[in-house]
């Protein structure tokens, strides 16, 4: 079979050029026009197409001290000119060719790298857009965009320390800066520090209120147990619209979250449905479009979405969603298969320098697998003050045996407030362990009350156990 590559060099420029007519109508013609508009766009273009496999492959991190043309020619390796957001790369690409000491084009080449990973969802593209932000700033040390690139690349690998001294260093020469405001906030709520990112989302709203404050300041209401008001701000923020569809789909990915941790199943699918019609390859809003017809039980459409993200790259989230989809409906062999890509993903993503385990450890929890392994992953978050962190710490710790410090660490996420039923069913499988039944049955109420089906082999268990309290109940008072 042949493959792109093998074409001939006059056949592969004209597949680039059907591919790009291949998107959106008017999308694609309003791009190609503004790339054909560059001079020596498509002769540029054919060179790229001509180096072929010679071109280096990309590592998993792009080292910046790397020279310009090396950063290029390692992004062109993973570019495959398939979407709107490849085509400005590449026109960008150009330009950076062309004018190699201009920071301006190094921080715009960044810019659409970032919006290629909030495209994909691909921590990949982080290494890249830092490289991009990094000639920016070897270049104009004091340009306030190459700053807040790098601190928002930072904050993207979870480096939050570092992602807040980048962006303080932009606040510096620009103390009303509105993304930088946003990006410590999103380090503070990351961090457990509430009262830091109330602050710093106030001042981004203050700055400037648009999709972007709107949207950090609901999540952040929503995950404090502000659902109406979050709910509320989100909607401003989708109303506001954003510069590309995925700011607005991200936002309906929010919305749907909140909704569906509610039980409002039908108003979550249609909040989804909504924005894939606006931009149907979100990997996060058709994740969550799964996950809700996973709970209405329209199994065979939720597998469907499962594999259409998974036919692009693997993904842990779309990975364990399809192997709860096929466990809970018997097919165990298929549920092994999905276990098995799971580990190899995280086998590469830990020799790729990605060292943030809580979303294995989750995993090992979730599934009741290897509970020391578990536990020592996530206790590398076990001082956090991130709800999620914490609760995944706490979750782990009970599958160890280890139920003091489960205990301790349930009380602190609970008190944060976050309304989701998957919380209340760990509080109350820690408080069963603990002998404390009323608990128990109070925290299993609770989160079947926000969603009875808020995880495919979670609810039916928490159903089955407040059953058996109540009928130990009953019995104990005969």
């Amino acid at each position: 079979m042949r493959t792109r590559d093998s074409l001939p060099l006059e056949s592969r420029v004209r597949f680039f050029i059907l591919t790009v007519c291949s998107l959106s109508p008017l999308m694609s013609a309003s791009l190609l026009a503004k790339a054909l508009l560059v001079p020596g766009f498509l002769l540029i273009v054919a060179a790229l197409l001509s180096q072929g496999s010679a071109m280096p492959k990309a590592e998993p991190v792009v080292q910046t001290s790397l020279a310009p043309e090396q950063v290029l020619e390692r992004l062109l390796a993973e570019i495959k000119v398939a979407t709107a957001t490849d085509v400005l790369v590449l026109q960008t690409i150009v330009k950076a060719r062309s004018r190699a000491d201009d920071a301006e084009v190094w921080c715009r080449l960044g810019d659409i790298i970032a919006q290629k990973q909030r495209d994909t969802g691909d921590a990949l593209w982080y290494a890249h857009a830092e490289a991009a932000y990094t000639l920016a700033h070897q270049r104009a040390p004091q340009n306030v965009e190459a700053l807040n690139g790098l601190a928002w690349v930072w904050g993207g690998l979870h480096d939050f320390p570092q992602s807040v001294r980048w962006a303080r260093e932009a606040l510096a020469l620009d103390p009303q800066n509105p993304t930088s405001h946003g990006i410590i906030g999103d380090a503070a709520l990351e961090l457990g520090d509430l009262d830091r990112a109330f602050e710093s989302y106030q001042a981004m709203m203050d700055a400037r209120p648009d999709l972007s404050s709107y949207s950090r300041a609901a999540w952040l209401l929503w995950f404090t147990g502000d659902s109406k008001k979050a709910r509320w701000l989100m909607g401003k923020a989708i109303a506001a619209g954003g510069t590309h569809a995925e700011n607005t789909a991200w936002c309906r990915t929010r919305l749907a979250h909140m909704l569906f941790h509610e039980g409002a199943l039908l108003p979550a699918l249609q909040t989804t449905g909504e924005g894939l019609k606006l931009c149907p390859k979100h990997q996060a809003l058709r994740l969550m479009h799964g996950h809700i017809l996973t709970a209405l039980h329209r199994e065979p459409e939720a597998a469907t979405i499962f594999e259409q993200i998974l036919s692009t790259g693997e993904q842990h989230e779309a990975l364990v969603a399809l192997g709860d989809l096929h466990q809970s409906q018997g097919r165990s062999s298929e549920a092994a298969n999905c276990h098995e890509r799971i580990e190899r993903l995280h086998e590469r993503q830990r020799a790729a320098g990605n060292h943030d385990h809580t979303q294995m450890a989750r995993y090992y929890a979730d599934h009741d697998l290897y509970p020391d392994q578990a536990l020592q992953l996530a206790s590398e978050h076990r001082d956090s003050g991130n709800g999620q962190e914490l609760d995944t710490y706490a979750w782990a710790s009970l599958k160890a045996g280890k139920l003091e410090d489960a205990r301790r660490a349930i009380r602190r996420v609970l008190a944060i407030g976050t309304p989701e039923a998957s919380i209340h069913y760990h509080a109350g499988l820690i408080a069963r362990a603990l002998g404390d039944l009323p608990e128990a049955r109070n925290q299993l109420s609770r989160a079947l009350s926000l969603n009875s089906r808020f995880h495919p082999l979670h609810a039916p268990h928490a159903a089955r156990i407040l059953t058996e309290l109540g009928t130990a109940s009953v019995a104990a008072t005969k």
